[in-house]
C-alpha cells in the first residue's frame, strides 16, 4: 500500500508539473499576439540571450527543457497507466460504471484518458523539433512551419488535447488534495464551483491557443 500511495504521489506532483508548465508556455508562445518583437523576446530570453555579448544566446538551453518534458511525460503516462483497464472485462465494467453513473468526474475521468493517448501520439513530433532545431523558435521560422509545413495539422489536435488534459488533470488534484475547494461544508456545491473554474479556464486557454495558432499562421502566410 505504501508503495501505491507513493506511486500516486509521483504521479500526482509529475502531472501538476506538466500543467503549469502547459499554461506558462501557452502564454509564453501567445506572445505572438502582441507582436514578433514580443515573440522574438520571449524566444531569446528562453535562450539566455542576455548572458552572451553577441545576443545568441544558448539555443541547447531548449533543446534540455524538451528533453526534461519527454522524460517527465513519459514518467506520468506509466505511472496513470496503472489506473487503466488492462482487458476486455475490465473496460466492460468501466462502461457499466459510467452508464449507471453518469457522474461529471466519471466523464472528466475518460476524457482525460483520451486525450492522454492522443498526446503520446502528438506530442513526440512537437519535442522533436524543440530539440532537434532549438534555433528556429521564434516568430518567423515558427510561422513558416506552422503554415508552409503544415504544422498546424499537428498543434490544432495536441492543443486540444493537451489543454483539456491539463486542465481536468489539475480540477482532479484539486478534488483529490482539497485544493482551492473553500469552505463551504457542502461537498457538492464545493465541486460544483470548482468544476467552474475548470470550464472557464479550459475555454480560456482554448481561445488563447486557438488565437495563438492562428497569428502564426497568419504570418506564414504573408511570408510565403
Amino acid at each position: 500500500m505504501k508503495a501505491q500511495a507513493k506511486l500516486d504521489l509521483w504521479q500526482s506532483l509529475s502531472g501538476l508539473l506538466l500543467g503549469l508548465f502547459l499554461w506558462v508556455h501557452l502564454l509564453l508562445v501567445s506572445s505572438i499576439i502582441i507582436s514578433q518583437d514580443a515573440m522574438a523576446f520571449v524566444a531569446h530570453t528562453m535562450e539566455a540571450s542576455f548572458l552572451t555579448a553577441n545576443g545568441e544566446g544558448y539555443p541547447f538551453l531548449v533543446s534540455l527543457v524538451a528533453v526534461a518534458i519527454f522524460v517527465l511525460i513519459v514518467i506520468h503516462a506509466v505511472l496513470a497507466m496503472r489506473k487503466f483497464p488492462s482487458n476486455w472485462r475490465q473496460q466492460k465494467k468501466l462502461q457499466q460504471h459510467i452508464h449507471l453513473m453518469p457522474h461529471n468526474d466519471t466523464k472528466n475521468w475518460r476524457i482525460q484518458a483520451i486525450s492522454g493517448v492522443a498526446i503520446m501520439f502528438l506530442v513526440p513530433a512537437h519535442l522533436f523539433v524543440m530539440f532537434a532545431q532549438p534555433d528556429t523558435i521564434g516568430p518567423i521560422a515558427s510561422s513558416i512551419r506552422i503554415e508552409s509545413q503544415g504544422f498546424w495539422m499537428l498543434y490544432l489536435p495536441l492543443l486540444i488535447a493537451a489543454e483539456l488534459h491539463s486542465t481536468i488533470g489539475l480540477y482532479r488534484l484539486c478534488v483529490k488534495w482539497g485544493w482551492f475547494m473553500g469552505k463551504d461544508t457542502d461537498v457538492a456545491k464545493r465541486r460544483k464551483a470548482l468544476n467552474r473554474l475548470k470550464q472557464i479556464a479550459s475555454v480560456s486557454f482554448l481561445l488563447i491557443g486557438l488565437l495563438t495558432l492562428y497569428t502564426y499562421y497568419q504570418i506564414g502566410a504573408g511570408i510565403s
